[in-house]
C-alpha cells in the first residue's frame, strides 16, 4: 500500500528509526518485527482514525541526573503513566510525545538520546463510539528540570517522582522495562 502524501514522510521517518531500534535491541525482535510489518501495512498508521490500531507517541521524562520520572495519572485508564497521545496528522512521533508532554504536564522536555527509547504495545478498551483497539505506543527519552507542572483534563495528578516509586505506582512491564532503561543509561554516563 501506498501512504498518502500527507504522511509519508512521518511514516519514513517512524519506520527508519524503528528499523534502528531493531538493530540496537536485539532482545526485542518481536515486538519490534511487530510494529514494523503493522507500520508497513498501513496507509496512515499514524493517524488515529487508522484501526484496528494506531502509532501514538509519549516520552518518559526524567530529571537531568535520571534519578526522577514525571508520571501522569490518567484519568480514563486509572493509572499512573508517562506523558503521550495521538499523532496530530504530519505529525511525527517524537513531534507529538514532546507536545503532549507539554499538554498534559506543563513540563517542556528535550530528546535525552537520538532515536527511539522504548516500543510497547497495549490494549485499549472500548470507549463512546471508539472500538477497543491498540496503541502501537513509540516511547522517546526526554530531558526536563524538575519544576511546577499543570493538570491537564486528561489527567488526575502530574507528579515527579524516583524511579523505583515510579514502578511501584505501576509495576507493569512497560514502566518497569522504561525505568531498567533510564538506569541504565544513568549508569553508562
Amino acid at each position: 500500500m501506498q501512504a498518502s502524501a500527507e504522511n509519508s514522510e512521518p511514516k519514513e521517518t517512524l519506520l527508519s528509526s524503528l528499523y534502528e531500534y531493531g538493530s540496537s535491541h536485539p532482545d526485542e525482535p518481536s515486538t519490534c518485527a511487530r510494529f514494523i510489518e503493522f507500520v508497513r501495512s498501513h496507509d496512515d498508521p499514524l493517524q488515529r482514525s487508522c484501526l484496528p490500531g494506531h502509532v501514538t507517541g509519549s516520552a518518559f521524562v526524567v530529571d537531568p541526573a535520571m534519578g526522577r520520572t514525571l508520571l501522569v495519572h490518567h484519568r480514563k485508564l486509572d493509572k499512573w503513566l508517562q506523558p503521550g497521545g495521538h499523532c496530530e496528522p504530519g505529525e511525527t512521533a517524537v513531534q507529538a510525545a514532546v507536545r503532549e508532554t507539554l499538554e498534559e504536564t506543563g513540563v517542556s522536555g528535550a530528546p535525552r538520546i537520538d532515536g527511539i527509547f522504548d516500543i510497547d504495545m497495549h490494549p485499549i478498551p472500548a470507549r463512546g463510539d471508539e472500538p477497543a483497539h491498540l496503541h502501537y505506543d513509540v516511547r522517546y527519552l526526554l530531558v526536563a528540570e524538575p519544576g511546577s507542572t499543570t493538570v491537564s483534563e486528561e489527567s488526575r495528578a502530574v507528579e515527579w517522582v524516583d524511579l523505583d516509586e515510579a514502578v511501584r505506582r505501576n509495576p507493569e512491564p512497560s514502566i518497569t522495562r522504561m525505568t531498567a532503561k533510564a538506569r541504565a543509561l544513568r549508569y553508562r554516563t
